[in-house]
């Protein structure tokens, strides 16, 4: 594996390398500020280095997995990277050696957000991406541009603590806020409008009867919320992992109600696939599933039961931007469905509400975006598992 270019956001855009769900949105939010942006030059290829591979398990009794090439060809994909823990599932089928066995090798084409993205997944710049909801998806493929939703990166699933609304500390310990009803009149901090941050904090709102008009919503960077919360410039927050997690630990804010709370089973990102790879390339597609599924599988094992929890954690240390491997053990780690498949229903919620609130004049039919194939093939290989 190989890192390439960066595509950089222009001058005002809101950056972050770490997210994710870094990257707008839910730590992905697909932002068009780097939709102008010059596509990134073809990196160089070099074969990833991978370690022995890791036997698969066998298949779920009652399931018939797809037969896999005799001779699968080798293949290595462009992967269009803006940094963050939705690629972590994906680092550990590298390292362990699942993408190996699928005569796979990928490298990194840099982007400062997940925005600049979907125009290179179009023309097949880059081959696959981890991005995140927001209107400007939703209305970049209304608009033509031609992309696959294909395998989850982070489903909310109930139980799990990670991202959501934070709070300042100072008013918790003062007693001024107890729950949702007392963030009346407080400014509270999304990342933009008509991405996944302030969808999650107006369905928080309405749970108690509010509107985004009983509060002052201020914009801001995931980093520049946490320097906010300390100088007491906002009172509160919708943060994703790692950001919360480094608020909470600087003492500056206090978990108060986390994604999965807000909304249940929400769907803040996922992988998406060009439709050259998904179309013209459909068995690279679908083995390419399978690794994913299985490290996918491997991150979630760590994250629930603790099994090979310091190699996880050494992988995304490896990785990703967050090189304090403390604070993988401190935060909760977004959870991810070891099934690999994407909740249509919640995508479908959230774009209704971007088309209540005027962020999406067309909305697209997902049924037709997003494509189960790519999980199926995994679970026909691997076995179903419980989400946990």
């Amino acid at each position: 594996m190989t890192r390439s270019s960066t595509c950089e956001a222009p001058a005002g855009s809101l950056t972050r390398r770490q997210l994710l769900w870094g990257c707008g949105g839910a730590g992905l939010a697909l932002l068009t500020a780097c939709s102008s942006a010059g596509a990134p030059p073809a990196p160089t290829p070099v074969p990833t280095q991978a370690p022995a591979p890791t036997a698969a398990p066998a298949p779920a009794a009652g399931i018939s997995p797809t037969a896999a090439p005799t001779a699968a060809s080798a293949a290595n994909l462009k992967f269009a990277f803006a940094g963050g823990l939705g690629s972590a599932g994906l680092y550990v089928a590298l390292d362990r050696g699942y993408l190996n066995e699928e005569n796979l090798t990928f490298e990194e084409v840099r982007f400062d957000t997940s925005a600049g993205m979907i125009p290179s997944l179009s023309t097949g710049q880059v081959d696959f991406g981890i991005g995140g909801v927001a209107a400007g998806l939703f209305n970049s493929i209304a608009q033509g541009i031609s992309v696959r939703l294909v395998l989850d990166s982070w489903t909310a699933l109930p139980g799990n603590q990670a991202g959501g609304l934070i709070v300042r500390q100072d008013l918790v310990d003062s007693g001024r806020i107890h729950d949702l009803p007392d963030l009346k009149g407080l400014r509270i901090a999304v990342t933009s409008k008509g991405q996944a941050t302030e969808y999650a904090l107006n369905i928080a709102l309405a749970s108690v009867g509010l509107t985004a008009a009983d509060v002052d919503v201020t914009e801001l960077s995931y980093p520049n919320m946490t320097a906010a919360l300390a100088s007491r410039n906002i009172d509160a927050a919708i943060s994703i992992e790692p950001f919360a997690a480094q608020a909470v630990r600087q003492g500056v804010a206090a978990r108060f109600k986390p994604w999965p709370e807000i909304v249940p089973n929400d769907n803040p990102a996922m992988v998406i696939f060009s439709q050259a790879l998904a179309e013209g390339r459909n068995d690279q597609a679908r083995r390419f599933a399978k690794a994913y599924v299985h490290g996918v599988r491997d991150y979630e094992a760590a994250r629930t039961s603790g099994r090979d929890r310091a190699e996880v954690i050494a992988s995304m240390v490896r990785h990703l931007d967050l090189k304090d491997p403390a604070i993988y053990d401190q935060m909760p780690w977004p959870s991810i469905d070891p099934n690999g498949r994407l909740n249509l229903e919640a995508l479908t919620h959230s774009q209704t509400w971007f088309v209540e609130h005027g962020y999406v004049q067309k909305p697209i039919d997902l049924s037709q975006v997003v494509d189960y194939q790519f999980a199926d093939y995994a679970v026909a290989q691997l076995g179903r598992q419980p989400a946990s």
